[in-house]
């Protein structure tokens, strides 16, 4: 995968060029900040071998936020035991689409897309900031200065890191937190302040200006963002309608299972608000030069993951809360069923990468080559 991944080798090309030059080429820089930092104090003999480190240490720290918050949330409960959470940790970090392809394939909303070195990054980031969130959405009381500490570390590292989530957390959390004023429900407004919206609209600002400038850019990048619906995913993709089910089955069949209880439930208001945001960018925006680039896609990707994380939060709370297995087993049994498809489909596609990804093998060849970058 890192070989033959061209994104990969793209960005591991701008780490050597910030570690060569010390100038920042581009505005989301975490990741070849942190490839270049590991060059410079020699933990990385090569900007390769950097990019590894920190694409495995991402991989690494996405799983531990998971089974940590797992843990924290159902240590008590019927699900809390070691083995379910594992599963369920599990499912949520392989979960894909329901599809029998053979690899990535445009149209289809990519929990895990594997190529993208930033999006890897972004997860573990977005996965805290997003909890921080629904927490500052949920609770009343203030969290502890150490925790908005580390929620606005969160938001300016994973904004700096892709800023695809961000711009569907901020005005998915701003339409929530509006609604449960409102309705007097409640909610942290001084933290969401200094954890999430005063350094997401900086960075963000900063990050408009440097790209759409050509500032900040060593390649002079000039472009504007239009609204032009599946202008982009049209030109590459069939079949979008059905592709877009098979890709969220999950987090609708709990919706149709729970009803009124996950309409109501803040974590999952906020999670289909940042897909919607996340949706409505993947299909409605693109850059009126480089509209081929589908530079907005990553949003609806990074969104779908943290609703089917959100997703299988919830359906483990309502099987530990509710009065006996026997009452939760049948909406259990069904979401269960669809998350298992979810994962399998995900096992099978990591499969084909692990044993085929760059080879040119019959059925496969131009999706490879393509995904290889030739």
């Amino acid at each position: 995968m890192f070989a033959g991944s061209g994104d990969f080798r793209g960005h591991i090309k701008i780490a050597q060029e910030l570690y060569d030059t010390g100038v920042i080429p581009v505005p989301h820089f975490l990741f070849h900040a942190l490839v270049a930092g590991l060059m410079a104090i020699g933990v990385a003999p090569t900007a390769t071998f950097g990019g590894r480190i920190v694409i495995v240490a991402s991989y690494g720290l996405t799983a531990v936020l998971i089974y940590g918050l797992l843990w924290f949330c159902y240590r008590n409960a019927r699900t809390g035991h070691p083995f379910f959470l594992f599963l369920a940790g599990l499912a949520i970090l392989v979960a894909e689409p329901l599809t029998l392809a053979h690899t990535y394939k445009l149209g289809f909303l990519w929990p895990e897309p594997y190529q993208i070195p930033t999006s890897i990054l972004l997860k573990p980031f977005a996965i805290a900031s997003f909890a921080f969130t629904v927490w500052c959405l949920s609770q009343g009381s203030r969290m502890s200065a150490v925790l908005v500490s580390l929620f606005t570390l969160a938001t300016l590292a994973g904004t700096l890191s892709k800023p695809s989530f961000i711009i569907c957390l901020l005005p998915a959390s701003f339409l929530l937190l509006i609604f449960r004023l409102v309705r007097r429900l409640p909610a942290t407004l001084p933290d969401l302040l200094w954890g999430l919206y005063l350094p997401a609209c900086l960075v963000l600002a900063w990050q408009f200006y440097s790209t759409y400038s050509g500032a900040a850019s060593s390649a002079g990048y000039h472009d504007t963002i239009i609204w032009a619906p599946l202008k982009f995913l049209h030109a590459w993709a069939t079949g979008l309608s059905a592709k877009f089910l098979l890709s969220i089955a999950f987090p609708i069949v709990t919706i149709l299972c729970y009803g009124r209880k996950a309409i109501f439930e803040p974590m999952l208001q906020l999670a289909w608000l940042c897909f919607a945001a996340g949706a409505l960018y993947t299909y409605g925006f693109v850059e009126k030069i480089g509209w081929a680039n589908g530079n907005f896609v990553w949003s609806g990707y990074i969104a779908a993951f943290i609703l089917f994380a959100a997703s299988a939060f919830f359906v483990l709370r309502q099987i530990g809360s509710a009065a006996s297995w026997k009452s939760a087993r049948t909406a259990a049994l069904v979401c269960g069923l669809a998350l298992a498809l979810h994962a399998l489909s995900g096992l099978r596609l990591d499969w084909l990468y692990l044993t085929h990804y760059g080879c040119s093998v019959s059925y496969t060849t131009a999706e490879f080559l393509c995904e290889s970058g030739v």
